[in-house]
């Protein structure tokens, strides 16, 4: 594998599974941010920019050095471990910070703890810290706001994200697999729907979605809200399901964490399917199994409120048809497109 830092990290190897050692490197928090792109680095002692620091997107380095500082504002001692960027966004947190952690397995013992520049607030959210505690344990977690220089710094390559390392490399799965949430049982139903209607409809959801988790429901699934439960509830509901359908979304990323082979997991497209190919290949990959896609976006026009979309634009006799056919639901049950007192009730909604 010859790939080096300045390429994208691949799941096959090179850098983004080495670790790298450094004494005496200066961090610099974001500087700028314009849309995904972050004016930040790691600098090492001859002021050198560190590319196995960098944060990569799909094929695109996202984090790109601002000019070498001459002065320090902070410094931490002892050696640390370089975690990049903290994302805030339950999805991104998992797909983008946690990439580096696989490195925990033969530094735990050395470090002081893990280095992390965010591009928003500097508090760990309650979610951040209970999955941090899942896959690292009781590790201490520094969020750098100022320019810092460190004694010793710890770089793991990008082990994971979006684009084609959504795979994972065979160590960072490895290390997923022997240390996230070991500890917590399954707990729940066979037939579990994860629904996204309490999610904000600017974050890509439709007006009356309810009427897909009604469906749901009547086809003998149990609807979860995952916002409505702490992360070691998801988590022990993840682990029972025999079989979970959802929309595509970040929930479906932290089932890959912990789902398995044996389980059966249909995904129904709410935007292109170039959008969810990371997710598709986070799936297959953590859990050797690919995941059944259904595509029942509508070609139909687009009625739309804002940035609001309407339910209607999913075709539901695919997604029964197709939920039929591979086992998700029986064939006896009664599953046909949007009934017209169901598309009243949509125009209800567009109207309150």
């Amino acid at each position: 594998m010859t790939r080096d830092a300045t390429e994208p990290p691949s799941p096959k190897g090179g850098w983004s599974q080495t670790a790298l050692e450094f004494a005496h490197v200066r961090i610099v928090p974001p500087q700028d941010i314009d849309g995904r792109i972050i004016t930040t680095a790691v600098f090492d002692a001859d002021g050198q920019d560190v590319p196995s620091a960098a944060t990569w997107r799909r094929d695109e380095r996202i984090t790109h050095p601002p000019a070498y500082p001459e002065f320090a504002e902070a410094t931490l001692a002892g050696k640390w471990l370089w975690g990049g960027v903290l994302y805030h966004h339950f999805g991104h947190f998992q797909m983008q910070s946690i990439a580096r952690l696989w490195a925990m397995t033969r530094y735990r013992d050395e470090i002081e703890g893990i280095v992390f520049v965010t591009r928003a607030q500097l508090a760990l959210q309650d979610f951040e810290r209970e999955y941090l505690r899942l896959l690292v344990g009781d590790v201490p977690v520094k969020v750098v706001s100022d320019t810092t220089d460190v004694e010793a710094l710890v770089i793991p390559g990008q082990g994971f994200g979006l684009g084609e390392i959504a795979q994972g490399t065979r160590i960072f799965r490895r290390y997923i697999a022997a240390n996230f949430a070991k500890d917590i049982a399954p707990e729940g139903p066979d037939d579990l729907f994860i629904s996204r209607a309490f999610q904000p409809l600017e974050k890509g959801g439709f007006v009356g979605e309810e009427l897909l988790d009604a469906r749901m429901e009547e086809v003998g699934y149990s609807v979860f809200w995952p916002e409505k439960h702490s992360l070691r509830e998801q988590i022990a509901r993840y682990k029972a399901a025999k079989r979970i359908v959802a929309l595509d979304g970040s929930a479906l990323h932290l089932f890959a964490m912990v789902g398995t082979k044996a389980q059966s997991v249909a995904m129904i497209l709410r935007r292109e399917r170039v959008a969810s190919r990371s997710l598709r290949r986070h799936l297959a990959s953590f859990t050797k199994a690919k995941p059944l896609v259904i595509n029942a976006l509508s070609d139909a026009a687009e009625v739309t409120v804002g940035k609001k979309r309407d339910v209607s634009e999913l075709d539901f006799e695919v997604i029964g048809r197709l939920l039929k056919r591979h086992g998700f639901i029986k064939r006896s049950e009664d599953w046909g497109p949007l009934t017209e007192a169901e598309l009243s009730l949509i125009s209800e909604d567009y109207t309150a």
